[in-house]
């Protein structure tokens, strides 16, 4: 399977130029036989691109948001016969911690609306983890100085900037609830329902409403099958994994084990 074949089969220009400008990166590791990364993906981004290289099945790459479980990640690329281990670790992620010289009730739009400020492009930026009185932000190493330099406001309070590792900073866990339930059906509107504790009817409104994603991909079809290990999110609510599909129940109807991360 060659590239012109995966590219012909996406649909969206957006999605096929998302794939391409990965692949361009693969390929110079591969020619110039050194690590290249992408910018940051997004979790539909890394999904499509994901499927086409595991299609492709040639390549040597990780994904890398600079902490388990990050949202929005890098794409690294290794060379042919490049020893990971042998190699001294390349870091191409940076954490920004932005501390707060007064107290404020700041929010993720603030922090990033003040980096677009700055003129930085929203793919230089990785997660964005808002606390009390401060923020820890991923970033691509090359553009850490310059907000260090830069940022000294986010919206009208004075913050101050310090460059840290990835590895230095502790992210807990996110939360999550286990939902033991039984459904009538794998339709997207039941599972939706069941996941984010409306009723089947609200969800229906909401997925017509193009509201609803399913693995990062809006669907307004509310009988849409959905699978085990699927993810379901609504902005604004979160997301839902479906964890398990044990099977169906004496009164017909199927047992499943929903996550959702609160």
């Amino acid at each position: 399977m060659d590239r012109d074949y995966i590219l012909k089969r996406l649909n969206k220009e957006e999605d096929r130029l998302i794939v391409s400008k990965a692949l361009d990166k693969a390929e110079k590791s591969r020619k110039t036989f050194s690590v290249t990364h992408t910018d940051f993906l997004d979790s539909y981004q890394r999904s499509i691109i994901e499927k086409a290289l595991d299609e492709l099945g040639s390549y040597d790459y990780e994904f890398d948001g600079g902490f388990e479980g990050a949202e929005r990640v890098i794409l690294i690329f290794y060379p042919e016969f490049y020893d990971r281990e042998g190699e001294p670790e390349k870091h191409f992620l940076k954490a920004l911690h932005i501390n707060l010289n007064s107290r404020g009730m700041l929010t993720h739009r603030d922090y990033l609306g003040s980096l677009m400020g700055l003129g930085i492009k929203r793919e230089k930026v990785g997660d964005i983890l808002v606390r009390e009185e401060s923020c820890i932000i991923i970033v691509t190493e090359d553009i850490a100085d310059f907000i260090k330099c830069n940022l000294f406001r986010v919206g009208n309070t004075k913050v101050d900037v310090e460059i840290m590792d990835v590895g230095e900073i502790d992210v807990p866990k996110p939360k999550t609830r286990e939902i033991k339930t039984t459904v009538a059906s794998l339709r997207l509107d039941c599972i939706a329902g069941a996941g984010f504790g409306i009723s089947r009817s609200k969800a229906s409104q909401m997925i017509k409403a193009e509201k609803v994603n399913l693995n990062w991909v809006t669907v307004s079809d509310t009988s849409k099958q959905v699978n085990e290990g699927d993810t379901i999110s609504i902005r604004g609510r979160g997301r839902v994994v479906v964890e398990q599909v044990i099977g169906k129940t004496r009164r017909d109807r199927i047992s499943v084990v929903l996550k959702r991360m609160v």
